[in-house]
């Protein structure tokens, strides 16, 4: 029967209401197989008949949510059918839109977090991938297509949401609070008739449509085009004059200038994250309600990779007396622009006013203007990501030992000497994540006093094994990430005792690694092992030994190895006799028990810097 069990448990697709519904047909029936098997093939039909009552649980689940929760939930209806959506993107939204406030001493953000939560622990939204934080339990969530359609009915039935699609054809005669315009690849003069003076939201899926933005939308609160696409910097030149704008995304577009923004008293969130922007609009400055800054590249695996690309096409371009290897520092200076420089943004004049900063970065301080000393003042911040030179390193190091605040730390430059070299620098002690990039060999003495630290990512750092077994004694360490240039021994080796809460291991583009060898009681929580792009691990047992060792293993990838035959033969045996029957994937393959194989999609590691 638990075969029939598992079939019947995939057409429901997750659904906690479906399988309450169907679970209620299968109490009334033989428990026997046939009957389940019977169920199975007629799932269709039988539930024909009890579709109004599956619908009629998800309504009367909305209809037993808190106030509190009701509005929160039908705006999740701007968003598409199976649309993974970011938390952090999803409670900036919401405190845009006035839905989430302060909570006596819990700051918004906190009672956000509680909110969205507490949907996930309802089942009425779905978690799609877990966040290692104390606070969110899941980074990205999507709501079930059977919820989606009735939210988003009882949204446009309000009049609170319009959609605009390909077909579409009816237009709203009242006033419609949330506009959304789904891959429409035109302007139209349907578009026209919309009354946009009452729109509060504008979010475009896919194509920019011409000319959307316009003075007419006096009311806007959020502006989201994340991921737009064809969207051009003169499509955006009334931004500006949006004054009661609080909310703007425009991460993921190849938007490379904005007009002054000076006017926009109420911007709570400028995120301009994987922009081709390298300056800040006038006026930033003057946004005393600025709490999210996000800006640059995302830190990512690549990152490396592109900085080397792009420092190699600046030297071609200055040899060929190119001007394009610069760009315009103001009217009349022109400063080159390094590799490191291009993916990030250069820190505004008056940064430190801003004193409600909670997220910024990655800006560059390296630029001999005194920012590095000016950061101490953004005593609010809670992450902090910059580019640097060594020389506004011991400034930079002040600056951040007076952040009592701070949570997430990025620092970035071509030396991270100064991390090593600044004995007296005192680290905020509630540091639970740190990305560092650039050559730093050996780790600074004060990272072992970290002891809430959560998650590192290295790149390009050449650090050595005693560095490794240094890091494996970080009592809270649940997520490391070994990337290119992060590890410059031919032998990486996890001893007993080490990494005691490490949930996740991430070794890539280590091109110089042989082995990985992996003690009994190394690791004992890991659940995920991730080794990619090391083709000189040796084919054989000992490049990559001790997966028995790993009681909690339910995902091992190996994939960009090179041909590794035999030890794909010794870690197919390996996954099939672990008690936990891990996932073994190489490339887009799926070996979960034995030799069976079947195809999935490749994982990915969520970067979203957000």
């Amino acid at each position: 029967m638990e075969d029939q069990a598992v079939n019947i448990l995939k057409r429901c697709r997750g659904l906690p209401l479906a399988i309450s519904t169907i679970g209620g047909l299968l109490a009334n029936r033989p428990k026997t197989s046939y009957e389940w098997m019977k169920l199975h093939e007629h799932l269709g039909a039988e539930l024909e008949s009890d579709l109004r009552n599956i619908t009629r649980v998800i309504v009367s689940s909305y209809d037993g949510l808190p106030y509190h929760l009701k509005s929160i939930f039908l705006y999740l209806s701007i968003f598409p059918e199976n649309h993974e959506i970011r938390c952090t993107r999803l409670l900036r939204r919401w405190m845009a839109e006035g839905y989430i406030s302060k909570n006596r001493d819990m700051p918004v953000e906190e009672v956000g977090e509680r909110f969205y939560n507490e949907l996930i622990n309802r089942s009425m939204i779905q978690p799609c991938k877990k966040k290692i934080s104390p606070c969110v339990s899941v980074a990205r969530c999507r709501v079930h297509s059977m919820v989606l359609q009735i939210i988003l009915s009882k949204s446009m039935e309000e009049n609170q949401l319009f959609l605009v699609k390909k077909h579409c054809n009816e237009i709203p005669e009242s006033k419609v609070r949330h506009l959304v315009v789904y891959r429409w690849k035109r302007r139209d003069e349907k578009l026209e008739c919309i009354k946009f003076s009452y729109v509060r939201s504008l979010t475009v899926f896919g194509e920019y449509p011409a000319s959307l933005i316009s003075p007419k939308l006096r009311l806007l609160r959020v502006l989201d085009l994340e991921d737009t696409l064809n969207l051009k910097n003169e499509d955006l030149r009334y931004v500006g004059e949006l004054y009661h704008l609080r909310y703007l995304s425009l991460r993921g577009t190849e938007v490379s200038k904005l007009p002054s923004l000076k006017n926009l008293r109420y911007l709570e969130t400028l995120d301009i994250q994987d922009t081709l922007m390298t300056q800040l609009p006038d006026g930033i400055s003057k946004l005393e309600k600025l709490r999210y800054l996000l800006t640059g590249v995302n830190f990512s695996k690549e990152l490396l990779c592109k900085v080397t690309k792009s420092e190699m096409d600046n030297r071609k371009a200055r040899l060929l007396g190119n001007l394009t290897a610069c760009f315009c520092c103001n009217d009349n200076d022109y400063c080159r622009v390094s590799g490191l420089d291009q993916f990030c943004v250069r820190a505004p004049e008056g940064l430190e006013k801003l004193r409600d900063l909670h997220m910024l970065g990655v800006i560059n301080i390296g630029q001999g203007n005194g920012v590095a000393g000016k950061l101490k003042k953004l005593t609010n911040l809670r992450r902090l990501g910059v580019t640097c030179v060594n020389e506004e390193g011991q400034e930079l190091c002040n600056s951040i030992s007076k952040l009592s605040r701070l949570q997430r730390l990025e620092v970035r430059s071509n030396s991270l000497a100064f991390l090593i070299e600044t004995n007296e620098f005192v680290p905020p002690k509630h540091l639970v994540s740190i990305r560092l990039y650039g050559n730093l060999l050996r780790l600074p003495k004060w990272i072992d006093s970290l002891n809430d630290l959560v998650k590192l990512k290295l790149l390009g750092t050449q650090l050595e094994q005693g560095e490794i077994l240094r890091l494996g004694k970080l009592r809270s360490l649940a997520f490391l990430g070994l990337w290119e240039n992060s590890y410059e021994g031919i032998s990486l080796h996890f001893g007993a005792g080490m990494f005691p809460k490490l949930k996740f291991l991430d070794i890539d583009g280590l091109k110089k690694i042989q082995t990985v060898k992996i003690d009994k009681e190394a690791m004992p929580e890991l659940e995920q092992l991730w080794v990619n792009d090391c083709k000189a691990v040796q084919d054989s047992d000992n490049g990559l030994s001790g997966v028995p060792h790993l009681p909690n293993l339910n995902e091992l990838i190996l994939k960009n190895c090179g041909e590794k035959e035999t030890l794909m033969v010794i870690l197919q045996k390996q996954v099939s006799e672990h008690p936990r029957r891990p996932k073994f994937l190489i490339g887009k393959s799926i070996i979960t028990t034995g030799l069976k194989m079947t195809t999935s999609q490749q994982p990915t590691i969520n970067e979203d810097g957000s």
